[in-house]
């Protein structure tokens, strides 16, 4: 059912997809408190208050959620010869020295784009979580299991298929915004200032396979209804020290966030999972994106 009604929504302009979505997001923020409070904590701890930008933020959202149905149908087709791109041959150069490229993007924009961008020129692997409902489940990878983009779920079978993808000098991908899975490693370090429960494992996946490392992003142009992603190769060191390393990951997504602001999906649920004084973890549910 939710497949075949992405198949209809597809048949409408992304124009007016936008439209509709900036209306579901901005009605889901006033009636839905928990969502709104959330989305206001969460902003305001990285400096952005005000009614204004959290209802910029609220629509977004909803914008981010109505185009899959041009991103994870045959419209997507159409879409990406549109999309502006920036850094790109900078990224290649990196893959020409005969490394692994590791690639690391927040949940930020139109993140959903991006796999399919890279996947139609290199083959690429990105890191998943399951949802709750198998239904949805399977829409997810129908849509992301697209030209070259293979999907390695977040438990350590799919680790071991990004790490032979980085040995096999290819592309990865990962969302390290995510809380880690109760059976991942993870420390506490701050995120906009508060502490936060992070992964170690980009850090360990540089480490273990010398990939360079790549911050990226996909940018939705309001106006003209359309894309710009940006990739940025960054020199990183892996220090060996699992908090500092992870800090330095986390900084570098603040700086990709800081880009587009509005974009960012505050109202997940960044610092759930906080180790209690006795070691016990604090109760939270468990996204799947």
């Amino acid at each position: 059912m939710a497949k075949a009604f992405l198949r209809f929504l597809s048949f409408f302009p992304l124009t007016w997809l936008h439209c509709l979505g900036a209306v579901l997001g901005r009605w889901v923020y006033r009636f839905d408190k928990r969502y709104r409070t959330r989305l206001q904590t969460n902003a305001t701890y990285a400096g952005y208050e005000g009614e204004e930008f959290w209802q910029s933020a609220a629509a977004h959202m909803g914008r981010g959620v109505i185009e899959l149905a041009h991103i994870w149908t045959p419209r997507v087709d159409a879409l990406l010869p549109l999309v502006q791109v920036k850094g790109w041959d900078a990224v290649m150069q990196a893959k020409a020295q005969g490394r692994g490229v590791l690639m690391l993007t927040p949940h930020v924009g139109a993140f959903e784009l991006l796999s399919l961008w890279i996947g139609q020129r290199e083959p690429f692997t990105a890191m998943y979580r399951p949802p709750k409902y198998a239904v949805l489940g399977q829409m997810m990878l129908s849509g992301r299991q697209k030209f070259n983009v293979n999907m390695a779920s977040a438990d350590v079978k799919g680790i071991r298929v990004m790490l032979r993808a980085l040995k096999n000098k290819e592309l990865v991908g990962l969302l390290p915004d995510q809380v880690p899975n109760e059976s991942a490693d993870g420390v506490v370090v701050p995120v906009f200032g508060q502490p936060a429960l992070s992964m170690t494992l980009p850090a360990k996946l540089v480490r273990q396979t010398n990939a360079a490392l790549v911050t990226m992003f996909a940018r939705r142009v309001e106006a003209a209804h359309r894309f710009e992603i940006e990739f940025k190769v960054v020199e990183f060191t892996v220090s060996g020290d699992a908090q500092e390393d992870a800090s330095r990951i986390n900084a570098l997504m603040e700086e990709v966030i800081r880009q587009t602001p509005e974009q960012y999906l505050w109202a997940y649920n960044r610092y759930k999972r906080l180790p209690t004084p006795t070691g016990v973890d604090t109760a939270g549910e468990t996204n799947g994106v």
